[in-house]
């Protein structure tokens, strides 16, 4: 979060823009990006509200779950949903030009003058943004993996559905699987060369498939490459949770070099979020299925330890569950912040 005063309002400007940008692809996005602006005014908590004649609607505030916001983006809700706003002692309420229906709502009644310059900035790219966000989500656009999104990460990235065919996969996962031999795209569909492996390989999928949405399951696989390089890394994570991105997918695949940063998925959102070393292992065991007691285990620290970084995580990244971060790794882990 940056701190009032901290730097020129066109670099304030630009940075909040920058975010904005960020929340228009990926709607969890939107309270660190509100957060952002809230610091520049001076402010504790900013709230984005749908006016409809005396209702307001919440639609992101600077500390709202961020899971909640992509979940508000793109519905229509009914009376029966309507989210209960009890605006602060001292507040101030302001419409977004181009948008009557948008407001935001402050929880300072009066801002510096370099604040109100920043926010009649500011205000127009807020209504745009969210515009656009919402539009996106209407048409569950920004749910589908597209091949422009896989195509700038460096993680190699494979979209399976139940049979083990290929639905997606990015220029780099066709790269990594090219070096090794231990598994094969034959008529599209994904297949181990070893009869153990197909089987393991098989029934992931076929478990994913038969899951409620709560489900998910995780095989590591190590693919030995020729010569001395270090093995790649093929990890599976099969939920049906997966489906919002294209219907018939059953699981995810990311295939790495474990050893280059680039491609480590872990490092990739760690990164992104700008999390600490620690968390940053907190991170990959997550990826991996590991529960709580299971990552203090691994890295030989108190479950109390544990449980704050998630705390912490959950607050940075908007999830502590393991496909929701892979989305985030497919829908904009890879982009530079």
């Amino acid at each position: 979060m940056s701190v009032r005063g901290a730097r020129a309002p066109l670099e304030a400007l630009a940075a909040i823009a920058a975010d904005l940008f960020d929340a228009v692809l990926e709607p969890a996005f939107w309270p660190p990006a509100l957060s952002q602006l809230a610091a520049e005014l001076g402010c504790e908590r900013v709230l984005l509200v749908r006016a409809e004649a005396a209702r307001r609607v919440i639609l992101a505030t600077s500390d709202l779950d961020p899971a909640a916001v992509r979940r508000m983006a793109g519905r229509r809700l009914d009376a029966r949903e309507e989210r209960l706003i009890v605006p602060p002692v001292e507040h101030r309420e302001v419409q977004l030009p181009a948008d009557p229906s948008l407001r935001l709502l402050l929880d300072r009644a009066q801002i510096e003058p370099a604040g109100e310059e920043l926010l009649a900035q500011a205000a127009p790219l807020v209504a745009r943004a969210w515009r656009l966000t919402d539009a996106l989500a209407a048409s569950q656009r920004h749910q589908a993996w597209t091949a422009n999104l896989l195509e700038r990460q460096a993680t190699g990235i494979l979209v399976l559905d139940a049979a083990g065919r290929l639905l997606q996969a990015n220029e780099a996962a066709r790269r990594r699987l090219a070096e090794q031999q231990e598994l094969s795209v034959a008529r599209g569909i994904v297949r181990a060369t070893g009869g153990a492996l197909q089987r393991s390989f098989a029934e992931l999928l076929a478990r994913a498939a038969r899951f409620d949405k709560r489900g998910v399951a995780t095989e590591t696989l190590l693919l030995q490459r020729p010569g001395d390089q270090s093995p790649l890394e093929f990890l599976v994570v099969a939920s049906p949770r997966f489906s919002d991105g294209n219907p018939e997918a059953v699981a995810v695949a990311l295939v790495f070099d474990p050893r280059a940063e680039s491609e480590n998925p872990a490092a990739v959102l760690a990164r992104r979020f700008r999390l600490t070393f620690e968390e940053g292992q907190v991170v990959s065991l997550l990826l991996h299925g590991r529960d709580v007691a299971a990552i203090a285990a691994a890295l030989d620290v108190p479950k109390a330890a544990v449980a704050g970084s998630l705390r912490n995580l959950y607050e940075q990244i908007g999830t502590t569950r393991q496909v929701e971060l892979i989305k985030l790794l497919l829908a904009r882990g890879g982009a530079t912040p």
